[in-house]
């Protein structure tokens, strides 16, 4: 008998790199004559398949053909993590570790995040009506989609009047954001946030009075 072991953990994974999806055999013995197989929720196909000491790569779904493969020469101890990538948008859910010998089997769950932190923002200036001025801050390449928040040159928040967020072709989201100032607040800042990473880009105007 055997259990098979995951992560707790949701997996981070950015997009274009690639990530490790970890599934053990407890206690640690040879998979090499087992068969494993990787799913995901709402995909017929296997991500992976490992059967008869055979990598049986076509049958696996098309989206993961050639971006995903076992260690093996970790098989021997029972190791059957995945390595998959380069990594898109479209990766993003649960995926099953299911492993099976000629007289028991277990399975695991792991939930992939999908991330990436966008483009520098930059900041311009869309119009202007007497002392006040309408500004701009876009940015692209960003999952999921981010935070954004203006400030002054006191670090004062400043309200936003509108925003837009676009889709691009690669599932990445783009961002438009606007607020209105006047020119005595200096050096408005446009701050991007991607919330999973913790990570934030942001861009400074310095308006003349």
């Amino acid at each position: 008998k055997f259990t098979v072991l995951g992560s707790d953990q949701p997996i981070i994974a950015i997009v274009g790199e690639e990530v490790i999806l970890p599934c053990q055999l407890s206690p640690r013995m040879s998979a090499i004559n087992m068969t494993v197989r990787w799913d995901r929720d709402q995909v017929n196909s296997p991500v992976y398949l490992y059967e008869n000491t055979l990598h049986m790569t076509d049958v696996q779904d098309k989206a993961y053909r050639g971006r995903t493969a076992l260690f093996e020469e970790k098989l021997e101890t029972g190791n059957v993590s995945l390595r998959m990538g380069p990594i898109h948008v479209s990766d993003e859910g649960i995926y099953i570790c299911f492993v099976e010998s000629l007289v028991w089997y277990g399975d695991t769950q792991i939930k992939v995040i999908v991330t990436e932190t966008g483009s520098v923002p930059l900041i311009y200036l869309d119009d202007y009506e007497g002392k006040r001025i309408r500004l701009g801050c876009k940015s692209s390449g960003w999952y999921p989609k981010p935070e954004v928040t203006w400030t002054d040159g006191k670090n004062q928040k400043l309200t936003t009047m509108s925003e837009t967020i676009e889709t691009e072709d690669d599932g990445l989201f783009s961002v438009n954001s606007y607020v209105t100032t006047d020119d005595s607040s200096q050096k408005p800042t446009c701050h991007i946030r991607n919330n999973i990473m913790k990570e934030t880009r942001e861009s400074s105007l310095q308006i003349s009075g």
